[in-house]
């Protein structure tokens, strides 16, 4: 596996629909690959953290995230109509 391989299977899980944690063995997975030994992931993780988004998922707002509190309770649902 190349570095390109593994940062391109990275950004590609990141960007999916699923909402995947991007690991080591998500990576792995994607390419049709499997790790022998696991040694390899700590080198594999600086990776994944460098093509992540600018704005990670954690302080991410929308319509199901209260700034403050984070996900938002059903009391705050039906608050809001």
């Amino acid at each position: 596996m190349t570095d390109k391989e593994l940062r391109r299977a990275a950004r590609e899980l990141q960007a999916g629909p699923d909402g995947v944690i991007v690991t080591p063995g998500a990576v792995f997975r994607a390419l049709g690959k499997r790790p022998r030994c696991g040694g390899c992931f700590g080198s594999i993780i600086p990776i994944i953290h460098e093509e992540a988004p600018e704005t990670p998922s954690a302080t991410r707002t929308g319509p199901e995230t209260s700034p403050k509190t984070g996900p938002k309770t059903s009391q705050e649902k039906k608050n809001e109509g």
